[in-house]
């Protein structure tokens, strides 16, 4: 039976080498694998099938087709393939068939050269021998999957041995697909459309996947910031003075990494704070200058955000990510809405215990007052007395003195006694001003009295209330 040489994709039968047409240095390198037509004229090689052909030793112009055939794929796109295998034989028919379909291939000759060129290219595809000297298709494939570079990118496996045991190494060390030799070359691009759709596919997923997970990162950190934003409006019911809400603003911002600068402007005074402990002239004169009608003013990286009694200047904006910047533009006014309004409530509440305690002044003066004026009646009432006493007694004196009648004495006598009876009666009324007095005195001491507990009642429930907040900071759990 005669042997055939196979050259390229053309052989010639012949008894010798002499017929091909490279010389037989090169054919030898070239033309690896030796074919002899089977019984029924199939020639058939360790690659497979070639081709079938009636008998070889009429037909000595009959050229046998290609291992692969070449045929339009539906693959459109420019797929880049790269051939690990020591035979240069095979990385040629497969080469030559797979660009004839619109592939571009690269080819090597070992393990090595194989991973480093996987490395540095990233191929859509890897076809890999599984035996070559050196390190073999299982190692190769399983340092290709612990590669960042090449973890992803589709293998399969060539081989003549196609056991269960050797297919599942296959599998194990991360291979996409197995193909047993001899195999047809339909059956080849036929695999490599499959898993060029199912990268494809994998490729969408992940993108999606990596969208979703970007969508819940943001939700996440918009919640989280919204979290925030709702524990400062909570606390800051607790808070019982300027610095208290200066200090809790700072703790929110500081937790989205943000450096700030706060303006309070109440009862004609300004009150300055920074969250980095001092503040520059120059801040001062942005938030004292900027146009005070517009609630955002915009200069690079800096914001200042403007409400009636505060005005916050924020010095560094995240530029580089929108959406942050956009969701912190939408809170800003939720916490500074919330310092504008407790900013207010502690203005009322110091003008209301202002009041109380004028009022509470104004009670004790007229209580001092009145208890003087009482004072000073009783003892005017008991001097005019012995005045009038005295005043009786001299004229008794003086009437024994001035030779009138018994009866004109008498009349006398009894005209002035019945006048300083009268005046004395009218005197003792002082006892029941007296008596009025001290209601008014007594009435007056309760009211002082109720007044300052309440104030003092006001004044220790806030401070109770903001010590709860601060010892319930650590049990928050923000969602």
């Amino acid at each position: 039976m005669p042997r055939y040489w196979i050259w390229s994709f053309s052989c010639r039968p012949a008894a010798t080498r002499s017929v091909c047409r490279r010389k037989p240095s090169s054919c030898n390198r070239l033309c690896a694998d030796l074919v002899r037509p089977d019984s029924r004229g199939t020639v058939r090689s360790s690659l497979g099938r070639i081709n079938r052909y009636p008998s070889t030793e009429r037909g000595a112009s009959n050229r046998i087709r290609p291992l692969i055939c070449r045929r339009k794929t539906s693959m459109s796109d420019k797929i880049n393939v790269l051939i690990i295998d020591d035979d240069r034989f095979v990385q040629k028919l497969i080469s030559k068939t797979l660009a004839a379909s619109g592939l571009s291939t690269r080819t090597a000759d070992d393990g090595e050269s194989g991973i480093a060129i996987a490395q540095q290219e990233q191929p859509d595809l890897i076809l890999l021998d599984v035996e070559m000297p050196g390190i073999n298709g299982y190692e190769v494939c399983d340092r290709l999957r612990s590669l960042p570079e090449t973890q992803d990118i589709p293998v399969v496996f060539l081989s003549s041995h196609g056991t269960l045991r050797e297919r599942l190494q296959g599998y194990e060390v991360g291979a996409d697909d197995y193909l047993v030799k001899p195999f047809e070359a339909e059956h080849l691009l036929a695999r490599i459309n499959v898993l060029m759709r199912y990268g494809a596919e994998r490729k969408e997923l992940s993108q999606r996947y990596q969208q979703a997970q970007q969508t819940a990162i943001i939700a996440i950190t918009g919640t989280s910031e919204l979290a925030q934003a709702m524990h400062f409006l909570e606390k800051s019911l607790s808070y019982s003075n300027f610095d208290e809400i200066a200090q809790g603003l700072f703790n929110t911002t500081t937790r989205f990494s943000l450096e700030c600068v706060l303006l309070i402007s109440a009862n004609d005074e300004l009150h300055w704070f920074s969250s980095q402990g001092s503040i520059s002239p120059l801040e001062k004169e942005l938030i004292e200058m900027n146009d005070k009608e517009s609630r955002f003013f915009d200069f690079g990286a800096r914001t200042i955000i403007n409400f009636p009694q505060a005005s916050l200047l924020v010095k560094n904006m995240p530029l580089e990510d929108m959406d942050r910047y956009g969701r912190l533009k939408d809170l800003f006014p939720i916490l500074l809405s919330a310092v504008n309004t407790k900013i207010n409530v502690l203005a009322t509440q110091a003008a209301l215990t202002q009041q109380n305690h004028e009022l509470l002044r104004s009670f004790s003066q007229i209580r001092g007052s009145l208890y003087h004026l009482a004072k000073t009646i009783l003892v005017n009432r008991d001097h005019s007395n012995k005045l009038l006493q005295d005043l009786v007694h001299d004229i008794s004196y003086d009437m024994m003195r001035m030779g009138l009648e018994e009866d004109q004495e008498e009349y006398l006598l009894h005209r002035i006694d019945s006048a300083i009876e009268e005046a004395m009666q009218q005197m003792d009324a002082g006892q029941e001003i007296s008596e009025v007095f001290y209601t008014i005195n007594h009435n007056l001491k309760s009211v002082i009295s109720n007044q300052e507990s309440l104030v003092q009642a006001f004044i220790s429930s806030q401070a109770s209330e903001s010590t709860e907040q601060s010892e319930d900071d650590s049990g928050i759990e923000l969602f």
